[in-house]
This record gives C-alpha cells, structure tokens and sequence, in this order.
C-alpha cells in the first residue's frame, strides 16, 4: 500500500463553518507526517467561506464534471474555476497529489454522524468500512441520479464525505467540531491497522442507497405549499411506509407516502435544498458482502 497523501477538504460550502474550525484546531496540534501518511488541508470555497454562503455562482460541490459542455464556462463561473485549480493542485495528477480525498460537510437535517459514497467503487467501500468498524457510521450511497453530479470526492481515486448535523447554517457546534477532529484523528491510524493486518473489515456493510428525492407540495405558481409533516421531522434514517405522513398543506391537508416499498428518508428538511426542490430524498436498504478485491484495490493507492 503507498498511500501517502489524504486531502482533508473543509468549506467545501461556505456556510458549514465547523468543519473549517475543526481542521484548523486540527492542523494546529498535530505533527504533519505521522504513520508515513500526509496530510495536506484546504478550504474548498474560501470566498463563499468569508461571505458566510453556500457559494458564488454554482454549487461546487456539483462541479467537478467531466463533460466538455460543462467546461465551456471555465473562466466566468468561480465555482468552476475553483474545481479545477483544485485538481490541478491536489488531483492524483497535480503538482501535490493526493490518493484520498475527504469532504467535511454539515448538513441542517437531523442526519447524525454518517458517510455519504458516490458510487460503489471498491476503494471507497474499503474506506467506509474502515470508519464504519470503527464508529458505526451509517452510509448513504448516492448513485444514478442525472441531477446530482460532479461530486468533489469523485473527482479522486478514492474518497467519501463525512456529513453530520443537525447544525444551523454559519453556527458554530463545539460538539459537531469535536466529533469532526474524533474522526480525521483516527482515520490514520485506521488506514495504518489496514496496512499492518492489524485490522479486520467486517463481513457485511448495511448501506442505504438512494433511490430518489420528493419535492415540497406546491401550488399552481410553484410556490411552497405544505410544510413536512411534525411526525416527519428530525425523523432521517427511520423507515416510512405506505400511509404515513410526509407534508401537511396549508389547508390542512395530510400528504401521505403512497408507495408500497419501505423506505428510509435522509436529508429532511435540509435547508440547501430547497432550492433544488428537494424536501427529503428516500433511500432503501442494502446489504454488500465484503470482497477482498476492497483491500487489493485499496493497496494499489
């Protein structure tokens, strides 16, 4: 394994402050090098981090794409620019490059602590696992959603986002912040135990993949119509099924879930997204068999 190099990304969106926090007092107390892996920090956006906002121009967050018609705004969008300046400097191409990359986020859900993948690439499994041995993280695996692309973990060979809440937008959390320093504190010497066979994965991961995201009930303008039902709220990660509530509308009026799988809702209620029409996306369970072909592909890093 030749792992050497983990970029820690925080301020991805300039209004989660805590992680930024985190990795400074981090940066601070820690010898740089330590079990013959670096660690490199950056803030992702660092001018929507000093006006306190998600971003400038586009979410950066969703703009790490690979297609030529999206690269046609380099130069007039930031958010791009900064995509691109950041695998340019750290990329496993770059002039300091690095073979994992962690996106530190908050969310305003009641998501808890928990690892969100892009995709089901071995390494990233390997890398969840690690953390799910060691904390019991739950893991939201995002796939196959034409409308949320570009992610900035995928954008390297191994990666995944750390996202804990509830925490409100540019409020500090000193018990989020602690639990973001619990985590990049470990995560080497998680990666070391690995390296050495010090460490056993466990034989099955649960994880909930995404299966799709419901908008806010609406009205004939567009407009916001009904709020998430109070049996509904801080409620992420527990199982909905046909009949319960989801939204109650301003008349009054109980919208209900009318499908007839279980599902497991993440993100309610998360305040970004409802510029994306997003009130809540739903997951459904899973379980992946441990491979060892995650370990092989991890050790080619």
């Amino acid at each position: 394994m030749t792992v050497q190099r983990i970029l820690i990304v925080s301020g991805t969106h300039g209004n989660e402050i805590n992680p930024v926090w985190a990795v400074n007092q981090f940066n601070r107390e820690e010898n740089r090098i330590k079990k013959g892996i670096e660690y490199e920090y950056i803030i992702g956006n660092p001018i929507a981090y000093e006006k306190g906002c998600r971003y400038l121009d586009v979410d950066l967050n969703r703009s790490f794409k690979e297609s030529k018609n999206y690269h046609q705004y380099k130069n007039t969008i930031y958010e791009i620019n900064r995509a691109n300046f950041l695998v340019d400097q750290f990329g496993i191409d770059g002039s300091k490059p690095c073979q994992i990359a962690i996106d530190l986020h908050t969310t305003t859900a009641n998501m808890g602590t928990s690892i969100v993948l892009y995709g089901r690439r071995f390494r990233d499994f390997c890398l969840a696992a690690l953390l799910q041995n060691k904390f019991g993280l739950p893991i939201y695996l995002h796939e196959k959603d034409k409308d949320q692309t570009g992610f900035l973990v995928e954008a390297w060979p191994c990666g995944l986002v750390i996202e804990i809440g509830a925490v409100a937008q540019n409020f500090y959390d000193p018990k989020i912040i602690n639990r973001f320093l619990i985590i990049i504190s470990s995560l080497r010497e998680e990666i070391s135990k690995l390296q050495n066979k010090l460490i056993e994965l466990p034989k099955e991961l649960i994880i909930h993949v995404h299966k799709g995201s419901i908008d806010y009930p609406r009205d004939e303008k567009g407009n916001i119509d009904g709020l998430i039902h109070p049996e509904r709220i801080n409620q992420d990660w527990k199982m909905i099924k046909k009949g319960d509530p989801l939204f109650l509308d301003s008349h009054g009026i109980v919208h209900k879930y009318d499908g007839d799988q279980l599902i497991w809702p993440v993100f309610i209620g998360e305040v970004a997204y409802k510029e994306k029409k997003i009130a809540m996306s739903y997951t459904q369970k899973e379980v992946i068999y441990f491979k060892n072909e995650w370990i092989q592909e991890f050790e080619r890093l």
